[in-house]
């Protein structure tokens, strides 16, 4: 059975500009798969197309593969979001080896990234 998911061709807003997710996904996914997309330059059902078939695709990126962001942190759309209980646990890890305390309680996944990021280079974690 198919969906109208299935069919972004279909859609009653497919000619839309894109959305700020796809943008920052078809971003994301094109860096770590090495292909070059303004994604500005497609409309919504074609970003929908397009996020599919980079999924399709292998990754390239060795740093992205290893963990590394593959998009500056302080660009997320959802960069002010509460902050993952993974990123929460890994700093609480990390900052205990640095002996440091931190709290996380108010921070967002912007925040959280960076504080790994600096917390790595004190721990060499």
């Amino acid at each position: 059975m198919s969906s109208q998911l299935d069919n972004p061709d279909g859609w009653t807003t497919g000619a839309d500009p894109p959305t700020e997710k796809q943008k920052s996904f078809i971003s994301t996914l094109a860096a770590s798969k090495g292909v070059e997309i303004d994604p500005s330059s497609v409309n919504k059902s074609e970003a929908s197309a397009k996020i599919n078939e980079l999924k399709d695709q292998p990754t390239q990126n060795a740093s992205s593969a290893a963990g590394q962001p593959i998009q500056d942190p302080n660009t997320w759309s959802t960069g002010d979001d509460k902050a993952t209980g993974k990123q929460t646990g890994y700093i609480a890890v990390m900052a205990k080896k640095a002996g440091e305390t931190v709290s996380t309680e108010d921070m967002g996944k912007t925040e959280a990234s960076n504080k790994i990021d600096e917390l790595k280079k004190k721990t060499g974690m």
